[in-house]
């Protein structure tokens, strides 16, 4: 009988101490073996390569050894033992139930099932992906498998347990195959290599593993086709150009670029990928190997050994763990999941990895919502929502309506980037907070306050002339302040003063409260914006000895409740603190009944004029008066 040429088939596991992993299944065959207690059904659930057909002929051997046999160490040597190694014993039958999936296949199989065993002391069948037989074929063999000759055993395997009939499966004893770890392998490619005498570089092992996708046979196949390729001994180097995967050095730097938010870092990283020969399709799937293994160090502070090509590798990975930001690296392996299913579904690859790179280094390139509340999040901790030097970041300098770009002043004069036609100097930096819609663009993204130069006659009035004047203030009626001279370059910069309402706590009765309330409220949005929302409808309602008192309105019951919070009455009291000087801490009290605003007439005060409401009930509805 010739000798198979394949590496995985010369070396499959003849016995149970052969097998590598799956020791949960090895322990229950051994012991059913030794104590004559085997099952007449087994159904082996497992993916490709896991050894569930190996495992199934290592028991058929066992149960068949010539030389003692039932044992757990067959001998391998008999001829019963080598032919079912080679699939010619007349008492083992494997059947590819994909191909063999009608009932009259599974008809003759009943016929054959009734004759004793042959030369061995078992008839052992094992049906190849059991889930591929049709419902009426497992009607047919049904009652077999349930109640069979003895001495005979039925093996199922198969990598989709979810279509085996539940009349079948519980019929059976399961077993899950689980994926073989990096190291286990490595193992097998280690003690292969030796048995073949092929030498094999350590790097080159890891990545054969790593390639493998938790699969013996895939790994001994690439093995095998790297010895044809380059012959004796195996490099990294072999592999990397077989596989098409990309090697470390392209993994580290795509990583680098996207935690130091280099876009141009990014495109070239791609650039020596595609012009390497690499599969960009490979790339992003190693790439998101890496990103996971980045993962897992940056979360339980170890590198795991299985995780490196070379023991060099190693730091490298522990750095760049600590270097990159978790919500980065979760956002990069989202991106590129998505840009892996997009490849799948017909985009073109090397677009598609760029893209879902750049989206990952650049928030302010990703148009979705979740790129919007990233950009927003980088504005509110002061940073750019760009990397450094990149368009974004230079773009986002200047504030709209002709902001400032250039913090530095130029002494003597206004700065020349101020309109010329629009000599008006920017609001005095003591100014409480900013009274027009406008003020919201004085947030800078990279985290500087730049003043908004005026728009024509405008300047913001102090906050108790605003309340005053109640909701018709126009700030035109103000006079022109006077043009406040830029400091020299290099001077000191200057304290600034707290923000004041000008009013004193002693005096500090309800209607003044009334009127700084809002100041208050200004100035803490600008510390806690979700908290000053909760305020949406309060208003002072007394000055008590311990604090203002601030009335929330009846349906807002939950408002009340958060802003009770010990730390949220502690950022209200700083507020206060920023615009009279004095932290004063407020209690909460709900309103029984809310009256109209002042400025809103009560229902029933002004008489109804019913003819001009006749007359434009005519012209909307072109309605005319009858009788």
């Amino acid at each position: 009988m010739a000798e198979s040429t394949s590496l995985y088939r010369r070396h499959r596991p003849g016995s149970f101490g052969e097998v590598v992993g799956q020791q949960h299944v090895v322990r229950t065959l051994r012991n059913a073996v030794e104590g004559d207690k085997v099952h007449h059904a087994y159904l082996f659930v497992g993916s490709r390569g896991t050894g569930k057909t190996s495992m199934a002929k290592i028991l058929a051997r066992s149960l068949n050894c010539e030389r003692g046999g039932p044992t757990v160490t067959p001998c391998g040597e008999c001829e019963s033992c080598r032919t079912i190694a080679a699939g010619t014993s007349i008492d083992v039958i494997e059947m590819d139930a994909a191909s063999n999936r009608s009932v009259d296949d599974v008809r003759d199989l009943r016929e054959r099932v009734a004759y004793a065993p042959a030369g061995g002391h078992w008839k052992v069948y094992i049906l190849d992906e059991a889930h591929m037989l049709t419902k009426e074929a497992w009607n047919a063999f049904l009652k077999t498998l349930e109640e069979p000759p003895p001495r005979t055993v039925f093996v199922l395997a198969t990598t989709e347990a979810h279509k085996v009939m539940p009349t079948i499966a519980d019929r059976c004893q399961r077993f899950d195959f689980q994926r073989p770890s990096l190291e286990q392998i490595s193992e097998v490619l280690r003690r292969v290599a030796a048995a073949e005498s092929i030498e094999v570089e350590d790097g080159a092992v890891a990545m054969i593993a790593r390639s493998a996708s938790g699969s013996f046979r895939d790994a001994l196949g690439t093995l095998d086709q790297l010895v044809a390729f380059g012959g004796s001994p195996v490099e990294l180097d072999s592999v990397l150009e077989m596989l098409g995967a990309a090697d470390a050095e392209l993994l580290f730097e795509a990583v680098d670029a996207v935690a130091a938010e280099d876009p141009r870092g990014v495109l070239l990283g791609v650039e020596r990928m595609a012009r390497s020969g690499r599969d960009p399709s490979q790339f992003a799937r190693d790439l998101l190997a890496h990103l996971r293994h980045l993962l897992i160090t940056q979360t339980t502070g170890e590198v795991p050994a299985s995780f490196v090509v070379t023991a060099t590798d190693t730091e490298r990975l522990r750095a760049q763990a600590g270097a990159i930001g978790a919500a980065a690296l979760v956002r990069t392996i989202d991106e590129l999941a998505d840009a892996l299913t997009a490849i799948r579904e017909g985009d073109e690859a090397r677009l598609a990895v760029e893209i879902a790179l750049l989206k990952a280094a650049r928030p302010d390139l990703d148009p979705s919502t979740e790129g919007l509340l990233r950009r927003v999040e980088r504005l509110e901790h002061g940073l750019p929502v760009g990397g450094e030097g990149s368009p974004a970041r230079d773009e986002a300098l200047p504030a709209r309506d002709g902001a400032v770009p250039d913090a530095g002043p130029v002494s003597g004069e206004t700065s020349s980037a101020l309109p010329a036609e629009d000599p008006s100097p920017s609001p005095p930096a003591s100014d409480p907070v900013q009274t027009d819609e406008h003020s919201s663009d004085r947030a800078q993204p990279d985290g500087h306050d730049y003043e908004r130069p005026p728009l024509e006659d405008e300047a913001p009035p102090p906050v108790a002339e605003a309340a005053e004047a109640g909701p018709g203030f126009r700030p035109e009626s103000r006079p022109e302040s006077p043009q406040v001279q830029a400091e020299p370059e290099g001077a000191p910069e200057a304290e600034v003063e707290p923000p004041s309402a000008g009013v004193a706590v002693a005096d500090l009765d309800l209607g003044e409260l009334a009127r700084v309330w809002p100041s208050v409220l200004d100035e803490l949005a600008k510390t806690a914006p979700a908290l000053a929302a909760t305020f949406e409808g309060a208003r002072p309602v007394a000055m008590g000895e311990t604090g203002p008192e601030i009335g929330f309105p009846a349906d807002a019951s939950f408002n009340k409740r958060k802003a009770e919070a010990p730390e949220r009455r502690q950022a209200v009291a700083a507020a206060f603190e920023a615009v009279i000087g004095a932290a004063l801490k407020p209690t909460y009290v709900t309103l029984d009944e809310e009256a109209p605003p002042p400025d809103v007439p009560a229902p029933g005060s002004e008489e109804i004029d019913e003819d001009a409401i006749l007359q434009k009930v005519k012209s909307e509805f072109g309605a005319e008066e009858v009788g």
